[in-house]
């Protein structure tokens, strides 16, 4: 960002916390009770970079106020720039505590529930001197926070085409497979296609995960809508409603099959190409990843499935 003479604009970085949390809170009052500073420093911080912009950052009406496309942009980069100081900051108190290094990893439901609680485990028993944080988000929000820098590696259900120019490695594949009530038209069957399941209503994941997205995508390949009965942020929540005969669900194939001997509920296989569906490991660079990440990459690359 440039002012008219081509000169860059110097940002302090208290102004930018102070410009993000007038944002956030939609106010200069608000911001002012947050940031515990005067409503008068606080605007002043607010004008200050608007002059060093030049260019209006917020929209202020009677309401308090809102950012410009100029203000959504900086609010965007000044949030990522607080985060990565806060990164910094927390390694180098780790480092100064005796800790020899620090990883982030953002996963998606199924990557945290089905496949890492046990590896992770292992992994920080054999090297106590590493601290991972695992964050649970989306496929698609995985993907951004790589690109962004806010975390060093991702596990995430995405196509090649989606990641851009990040790198991937493949991690596992899961399949999915549909579960259905006991006693239910579907439940001797030992393969179906979706489109024999659309009648019914669903038990679902939140809209936005990518179990409902592709379940959604495949509907609306046959023309058809995907009714959403229930939506429970679990798998266990997936299983104890198709069980209690609410609906079918579609979940993956290894949080199902542990329960089947006491479970009211039987699986069976989709006969979909998108019913397997690759997880990879995703990074902006696997060369240039610190050293704890590296050492998390090959360790989940040699653990058996």
């Amino acid at each position: 960002m440039r002012v008219a003479a081509d000169r860059p604009v110097r940002f302090d970085m208290e102004s930018l916390r102070i410009f993000v949390a007038v944002v956030e809170e939609g106010s200069i009052a608000a911001a002012s009770g947050r940031t515990h500073l005067v409503a008068s420093a606080v605007s002043k911080r607010v004008s200050d970079l608007e002059g060093d912009a030049g260019t209006p950052l917020l929209y202020r009406h009677s309401r308090g106020v809102q950012a410009t496309p100029a203000g959504e942009a900086l609010y965007h980069h000044a949030k990522r720039l607080i985060e990565h100081l806060q990164q910094i900051s927390d390694e180098l108190s780790e480092y100064s505590e005796g800790l020899r290094g620090h990883t982030r990893i953002y996963v998606n439901f199924t990557a945290m529930v089905q496949y890492l609680p046990g590896v992770l485990h292992s992994f920080l028993l054999a090297n106590p001197e590493v601290r991972i944080d695992m964050v649970e988000k989306t496929s698609d929000e995985v993907v951004q926070a790589i690109a962004s820098g806010v975390a060093d590696l991702g596990i995430c259900s995405a196509s090649e085409d989606s990641l851009g120019d990040l790198q991937w490695r493949p991690y596992r594949t899961d399949k999915l497979v549909l579960i259905v009530p006991a006693g239910h038209r579907l439940a001797r069957r030992r393969r179906v296609s979706f489109d024999e399941a659309l009648n019914d209503d669903f038990v679902g994941m939140p809209h936005g995960t990518s179990i409902p997205k592709l379940c959604r995508a495949a509907a609306e390949g046959y023309g058809k809508r995907l009714r959403v009965r229930i939506e429970v942020t679990s798998f266990e929540g997936v299983r104890n409603m198709v069980g209690a005969g609410l609906g079918i669900g579609v979940l993956p194939e290894g949080s199902v099959t542990p329960y089947l001997q006491s479970a009211p509920f039987c699986v069976v296989e989709l006969d979909e190409p998108w019913s397997l569906r690759p997880l990879l490991i995703v990074a902006r660079n696997f060369d240039t990843l610190p050293l704890p990440a590296r050492m998390l990459v090959d360790y989940l690359e040699k653990r058996e499935p």
